[in-house]
């Protein structure tokens, strides 16, 4: 792109605005629509008034400054914090294009500490997301400076936005004293799955804040002051308390093992191991769907084992792995806890304790949670180079037409219990009283992902549940050479099966998430239908489209599917 043509004049909500045209995110949403986060300003604007004053925390170009000098009216204060060079030119220039005097910019970075500090030089002139720039990134940078909020110690603040990409506890913790002192309603970004609930614990305990979820943000106030009304009608996340008084919960309970088979003699191993591994193997129950020939005697071994409950059917009857799931749970009798895991599954030693002290860190946070993430390889069980990650599902890899896949990222193992955009079929531990209440649709034969992982993960977070990755491995699975092992007869014969239901049970499973109307599921489904929305549907407690904001993925639904039930919101 021509020098010439990187800044450019555009009309917006705020007024005439320098946008920078390669910034594909907050500018490029400027540019197409006029605004950016209208959400997030109808939020925040009734908790602000004329002569207030108010910090914005990695201001970018200025669409929330600008905003946010509206609000305040000329007797009140913006000080708007932007660390990059261009972007704070572009951010002082737009300012001064809309005579906002009211607006003070800042060239600093803000953390926890005053000193020197290196700032990310992008490439301007090649489309990025330069918003999206933290100062840990390995890229070109330039010396530059940090403060603290406690060291600009405001007079008085109203509200304190925070979006830094990263840095936002350590900006909270450089302002403790002004956040003491002033008591401001708190919104910052914390979608970083590092330190997601080390924020939460944070903001509660130590400043003393009443935190509510606000799709990837979080709004807050002082817990000594009135809920407001603009927060009324969204999910409180506060922490109850501190993580401290959890770590000698019990471990007592009965464990179901849901094992959905389809011709992998690995299942054997996967028995035996879990067992063996096992802290107290005698509360562990075990229900296996074997889905193979009837002549393999490839399996008998199961049958010796008193804790092993086996729901055998012939391969041709098979119906996809959601079939075989639901045929698995039904197995469970007295469990107070629930397993899912793959029929290539190895386990670390205690993993049964490892696993409900995991489940009694997250019901900290919500007492309605379930742990689901990605094991790690079974190859990399011994390695110390894998050992210290974890797969947390914290994104989205595809939104498509036929069909959309939530997906993982490996992250540094949490200090505390990470909430997840979705779950893992691999690994899905929950009360055993919560999957009786939430069972398996039965009738979703050979659904892919979205069928089941998406579906179900979207059922849970719908009736107030969350989704948690935990801080330790308890198990691990084979991501390899699981497929490799079912003969090639098997699989012409389940190909043969399996022809035509993928899509007849994607129109039915977009219905239920909302990505299409009903007119448009399979005929097969039409006697069935009212049954499956009433046990299998989204829940109440929290909106279907609340969630596709939390997943960030709301805007790019309307552009896939043309009758997505919130296409107009």
């Amino acid at each position: 792109m021509e020098a010439d043509n990187l800044v450019k004049l555009h009309e917006t909500v705020n007024g005439p605005m320098y946008l920078l045209e390669t910034n594909t995110v907050i500018c490029e949403s400027l540019r197409r629509t006029g605004d950016y986060a209208p959400d997030e300003k109808a939020l925040l604007g009734p908790l602000i008034s004329n002569g207030d004053t108010i910090l914005d925390v990695g201001a970018n170009v200025g669409n929330h400054t600008l905003f946010f000098s509206q609000c305040v009216g000329h007797e009140g204060r913006v000080l708007s914090f932007e660390p990059q060079r261009f972007l704070f030119q572009i951010l002082c220039a737009n300012a001064l294009l809309g005579r906002y005097q009211n607006v003070w910019p800042y060239r600093l970075a803000v953390g926890d500490q005053q000193g020197k500090v290196d700032i990310p030089v992008p490439n301007y002139f090649r489309p990025n997301n330069f918003g999206g720039y933290s100062l840990s990134f390995d890229t070109f940078k330039e010396q530059g400076d940090i403060t603290t909020i406690d060291a600009i110690a405001p007079d008085q603040c109203r509200l304190m936005k925070i979006d830094v990409e990263g840095m936002e506890l350590l900006v909270l913790k450089g302002a403790v004293e002004t956040i003491a002192r002033t008591r401001p309603f708190l919104y910052f970004e914390y979608n970083r799955p590092e330190f997601k609930e080390e924020i939460l614990r944070f903001s509660a305990d130590e400043l003393h804040y009443r935190l509510y979820r606000h799709g990837q943000n979080v709004v807050g106030h002082h817990v000594d002051e009135a809920v407001p009304k603009a927060v009324s009608n969204l999910l409180e996340i506060t922490p109850k308390t501190t993580l401290k008084t959890t770590k000698k919960i019990g471990s007592s309970g009965k464990i179901f093992v849901s094992i959905a088979c389809f011709c992998d003699p690995d299942v054997v191993h996967t028995v035996n191991d879990c067992l063996d591994k096992a802290g107290s193997p005698a509360r562990v129950e075990i229900g296996v769907c074997l889905q193979a020939k009837p002549n393999d005697n490839s399996y008998d071994a199961l049958n010796d084992i008193a804790q092993v409950t086996v729901d055998r059917i012939d391969v041709t009857e098979a119906r996809g792995p959601i079939y075989a799931r639901a045929r698995c749970e039904a197995l469970m009798t007295d469990a107070d806890y629930f397993l899912q895991i793959d029929c290539h599954s190895r386990f670390f030693s205690g993993w049964d304790e490892i696993l409900i002290q995991e489940f009694g860190k997250a019901l900290e946070f919500n007492d309605n949670a379930v742990l689901s993430h990605y094991p790690i390889n079974i190859k990399n069980m011994t390695s110390s180079d894998h050992l210290d990650r974890i797969g947390h599902v914290n994104r989205y890899r595809y939104i498509e037409a036929d069909s959309i896949k939530s997906h993982g990222s490996l992250i540094k193992l949490p200090e505390m219990p990470t909430t997840s955009l979705g779950i893992s079929a691999a690994m899905l531990f929950m009360r055993a009283e919560d999957r009786k209440r939430f069972p398996y649709d039965s009738q979703l034969d050979f659904g892919l992902h979205a069928a089941e992982q998406v579906l179900y993960a979207v059922r849970l977070w719908t009736h107030g549940f969350d989704i948690f990755c935990p801080t330790q491995h308890a198990l691990a699975t084979d991501y390899e050479g699981s497929r490799d092992r079912i003969p090639d007869e098997i699989k012409r014969i389940s190909n043969a099966n399996r022809l035509g239901w993928p899509e007849a049970t994607w129109s039915k499973v977009k219905y239920l998430l909302g990505l299409d109307d009903i007119e448009q599921v399979d005929p097969i489904y039409g006697d069935s239908l009212d049954d499956s929305i009433a046990r299998f549907g989204v829940g109440g407690e929290r909106s279907l489209k609340s969630y596709y904001e939390f997943a960030g993925i709301h805007d790019k639904l309307k552009l896939v599917f043309p009758n997505y039930r919130y296409a107009d919101d």
